[in-house]
């Protein structure tokens, strides 16, 4: 029972993660769009973060206790309860990487609005900046993988996910808190 309890809150914990990217990508896309918008959905946020993770991991123990009850439940024999845990992570995934595109169309917009001073050369620099900065924000870098099957792609995807994923939150310390004099 230890075994299955630590599995469904690592579980948990690795689905929490993809839906907190998907919030930080929904903010900094509402601020965008939105200017002047003095609420801040901090309930829904939160409700998004935690609670979805939260249904659909007490689908998956549900679903694991009446398909699949074998060993520590680190196999997956049967496709269905892995699958309500991999779908709403590639669907977090997708609406990030579609918020990510949608958030550097409209950084082009501004940089080619008349306001803003520069060459295109140096307008371009700043896109590039820009894009460079999100990619670890957003977890980009998980839409690489998120399509292809487990099977054929399994040594690669670990490699390339435990490269950049163990430093995301190094980058995103380091790029908006310790190299911003904001904060």
């Amino acid at each position: 029972v230890g075994c299955k309890a630590i599995l469904v809150f690592f579980q948990y914990g690795v689905m929490a993660n993809f839906y907190w990217l998907l919030v930080e990508g929904l903010y900094l896309h509402i601020l965008l769009v939105l200017i002047f918008s003095p609420n801040r959905h901090f309930t829904i946020y939160l409700l998004i973060g935690w609670g979805i993770p939260t249904i659909f991991i007490v689908t998956w123990t549900v679903t694991r206790i009446i398909l699949e009850d074998t060993g520590c439940w680190d196999t997956n024999e049967h496709g269905g309860p892995w699958w309500v845990i991999r779908i709403p992570i590639l669907i977090s995934i997708i609406v990030n990487f579609i918020l990510f595109i949608s958030i550097i169309r409209i950084l082009l917009q501004k940089l080619r609005s008349p306001d803003v001073g520069g060459n295109d050369q140096s307008q371009y620099k700043r896109l590039a900046k820009s894009t460079l900065l999100l990619i670890p924000l957003f977890g980009v870098h998980y839409t690489v993988f998120a399509l292809f099957p487990d099977r054929s792609s399994n040594n690669y995807k670990i490699i390339f996910e435990l490269c950049l994923g163990s430093f995301q939150g190094l980058i995103v310390a380091v790029l908006y808190c310790f190299l911003n004099s904001e904060v």
